[in-house]
């Protein structure tokens, strides 16, 4: 148990507190709420009325574009009703300093995590998980043969500990040694900005 779940006494609630802070002024329905967090339904309903009466969150509801299926028409429009970050919580700014420090998912976790999926080469994190919002993407992701539905569940549950979701890019490893020789913009800012390397199989760290 983590330092935040001591402190709280809940590994969702502790979840929902970092979905909330870091998607500011964004309406989620309740069943989104236990999606992205990966929560049960009544497990995230206790957790919500809990914040409901904290004054953390309020009620609310929005306005969202989809594109129509239909090709040269307007986008729909539909109302989404759910929860959304009070602005008046009394303690918003310190609760944000305390929530958003903690590290949510050491690095080590996500190292083992992202074994499971496959040949992986090289991973590298930057963005969100080095508390950057001036990088390109928030993870790299180097291999072959992955398995690109264990890859999936994994980004997501990994995004559940974050708490939005996550800006990454995969790359097969021959692309990857191609673009690197080749001086690419992309993989050139990757490691230009603020990056940390949890994985190297290829030898970019020497």
């Amino acid at each position: 148990m983590g330092l935040l779940e001591k402190l709280f006494g809940s590994h969702a609630f502790v979840k929902m507190l970092k979905l909330f802070y870091l998607n500011t002024g964004q309406v989620f329905p309740p069943r989104e709420i236990a999606l992205r967090t990966h929560t049960r339904p009544e497990v995230a309903r206790r957790e919500l009325r809990l914040l409901m009466d904290m004054g953390f969150i309020k009620k609310a509801a929005q306005t969202v574009e989809e594109p129509s299926p239909e090709k040269d028409k307007k986008p729909l429009k539909h109302k989404v009703h759910g929860y959304t970050l009070d602005s008046s919580f009394q303690l918003l700014n310190e609760l944000r300093d305390l929530v958003l420090t903690v590290a949510p998912i050491s690095k080590q976790e996500i190292t083992n995590r992202l074994r499971r999926v496959g040949r992986v080469k090289l991973v590298v994190l930057s963005g969100i998980f080095l508390k950057r919002g001036d990088s390109r993407i928030d993870m790299l992701i180097v291999g072959d043969a992955l398995k690109k539905g264990q890859l999936d569940l994994t980004l997501r549950s990994i995004e559940s500990e974050v708490g939005k979701e996550l800006s990454y890019a995969l790359l097969e490893t021959s692309d990857f040694k191609y673009r690197l020789g080749m001086n690419d913009k992309f993989v050139r800012d990757v490691f230009d900005y603020p990056h940390e390397v949890i994985i190297d199989k290829i030898g970019v760290i020497r």
